[in-house]
């Protein structure tokens, strides 16, 4: 009788819901345990379970040959949704799911986000080929009436350099001091943190100045989807969903710099001290689209059928800005 309710697809999709809301409770009760990802795993487990069962119970009813046919005809029913959705919305990938925590509080883990092929609201500036070039040089770093030269950005050299001179500068007084990298010079504030109900501060970018102006960090800017360009740091991550800073024409081609709404700097100033990588402008052929709406939970899904179960460490953390 049990095995026969398995079948029906309401008592599927309900066992579903039930199971994603026993994770998002242990999720929030258990923080750092090994339950959520266990509860994820098993999500994944009953789907396939269900799938397998259909299959198994059409291949009985009406034979594998019958069967062979419908699967491959829901298949091609799901490849024809998604080229309608990509036609539609105009882009190659129309859904994506968030994975991180770096884009809280406005997208959060597990959000459903549609994606559309648009122009993209954000600050607008127009450089030269060698200009856009230098934005991954060496930055210079002014602070007390002393200059050094790091790679990356401050930030990342004094997560590597905590107990250096400049970084304790850093910490304390970040607005004191100034990065000049290339074209761009970065200037920083104090920006307070939430970790796990504990209220702290770290340094965190302002604003950027770019030929005499002063572009200061705008949540109101649009949200893209993008895929890290080969070779650069997040390119083994997949797809990343983060708020573009800038838009930057380049002799007719657009690139992007992003930051996620809960990170303290630009993608494009990480930088990894143990292999040497960091990530470069984003070129518009590497750009999904912009987000244009979310839906809550529904991406948790896809989350765990692609094996991303724990929750990462930001999960913990919320910076907040005094400005737009």
């Amino acid at each position: 009788m049990l095995k026969e309710e398995l079948k029906k697809g309401p008592v599927q999709i309900g066992i579903l819901i039930c199971l994603l809301i026993l994770f998002l409770i242990a999720n929030a009760v258990f923080t750092n345990s090994i339950i959520p990802p266990l509860i994820g795993m098993v999500i994944v487990i009953v789907l396939v379970y269900f799938v397998a069962m259909e299959m198994k119970e059409g291949t009985q009813k009406h034979g594998w040959k019958h069967e062979i046919i419908d699967t491959v005809i829901a298949l091609l029913v799901a490849v024809a949704i998604w080229y309608g959705a990509s036609f539609v919305l105009n882009t190659s990938s129309p859904i994506s799911g968030v994975v991180s925590c770096s884009m809280l509080p406005n997208l959060q883990r597990g959000d459903f986000v549609i994606v559309q092929g648009a122009s993209v609201d954000a600050y607008q500036i127009n450089m030269t080929q060698a200009q856009l070039d230098s934005l991954n040089d060496p930055a210079t770093i002014t602070a007390g009436g002393a200059s050094m030269s790091i790679n990356g950005s401050i930030f990342s050299y004094c997560i590597s350099n905590q107990s250096g001179p400049i970084c304790q500068d850093f910490i304390n007084s970040p607005e004191s001091l100034v990065e000049q990298k290339g074209a761009f010079t970065y200037k920083y504030e104090r920006c307070p943190i939430d970790m796990s109900g504990v209220e702290k501060s770290e340094p965190c970018l302002r604003s950027i100045t770019f030929n005499g102006v002063e572009y200061l960090t705008n949540f109101s800017n649009d949200i893209i989807v993008y895929s890290p360009p080969k070779g650069d740091l997040y390119a083994s991550v997949g797809d990343i969903v983060h708020r573009v800073f800038f838009v930057i024409n380049v002799d007719g081609q657009k690139y992007y710099l992003t930051r996620g709404d809960n990170n303290p700097i630009l993608d494009l100033q990480v930088y990894d001290y143990g292999s040497g990588l960091m990530n470069h402008p984003i070129p518009q052929q590497d750009v999904r689209g912009k987000v244009i709406t979310r839906i809550p939970y529904l991406g948790y899904f896809k989350l765990f059928i692609s094996g991303y179960f724990d929750a990462d460490p930001q999960c913990q953390t919320q910076l907040t800005f005094d400005h737009v």
